[in-house]
């Protein structure tokens, strides 16, 4: 039986390795910039990583083990603030190096904007005031549309979901490590049903060329090289 979905009319877009490595350049302010990266490279909807709480971070920071990503429970109810489509608890994986990152940023630069506001607040991103950016997230479109412009890139939240999630499958797909490749984003996503995430299948086969082997690892490595070189 094929299990290759219907061809869809309109695919959604997603940026190649080159414009997200000119997204991030391009991304001066350092709080845009960590909130691009937990974008990029877990697939979060909009609502998910503007509402993700510092909690999450603080917490896998001190994670031990010696797999290179990290479990993070997604949970609307364990009273952190997180907020997830239909308030459906999931688990997510982020690598460490990642989570070694937003650990530094949550430890050293978040506080310049706490200290903005009077209260102290779960979110792990703040805005230019101290405060939570709301969870349908305007504020933080305007700022992803607005560095896109910069580089003559049109970009939205979603797409840096979509992303995420068309590199991810295609690494997977050639590597060996044993798991499903949509079963695993389907999770990771949190799409309800499979189909949904078979929607990357076409994108992988129609751009082929665009999708990048090591997409995580690969970020990673360049993001260092640019900020501890």
């Amino acid at each position: 039986r094929d299990v290759t979905p219907k061809k869809h009319r309109d695919l959604p877009k997603f940026l190649s390795k080159d414009e997200v490595k000119a997204l991030l350049t391009a991304t001066e302010n350092v709080h845009h910039r960590a909130m691009l990266r937990l974008a990029l490279q877990t697939g979060l909807r909009l609502q998910e990583f503007s509402t993700f709480p510092l909690a999450y971070v603080l917490d896998a920071a001190g994670a031990t083990g010696s797999s290179r990503n990290i479990c993070i429970r997604l949970d609307p109810q364990d009273g952190h603030g997180i907020r997830t489509k239909g308030s459906k608890a999931r688990d997510i994986y982020v690598s460490r190096a990642l989570v070694r990152d937003l650990h530094q940023y949550a430890i050293h630069l978040r506080g310049e904007r706490a200290s903005a506001s009077h209260e102290e607040h779960k979110t792990l991103f703040l805005n230019q005031d101290g405060l939570p950016f709301a969870a349908e997230g305007k504020q933080i479109t305007r700022v992803v549309r607005s560095i896109g412009r910069r580089i003559g890139i049109k970009v939205h939240p979603h797409m840096l979901r979509h992303t995420y999630a068309t590199h991810t499958l295609h690494a997977m797909q050639r590597s060996d490590s044993g798991i499903e490749p949509l079963v695993f984003l389907q999770r990771q996503l949190g799409h309800e049903s499979i189909q949904t995430t078979m929607i990357y299948l076409h994108l992988i086969n129609d751009r082929a060329d665009e999708a990048v082997l090591a997409y995580d690892d690969e970020l990673n490595d360049w993001l260092e090289g640019t900020e501890h070189g």
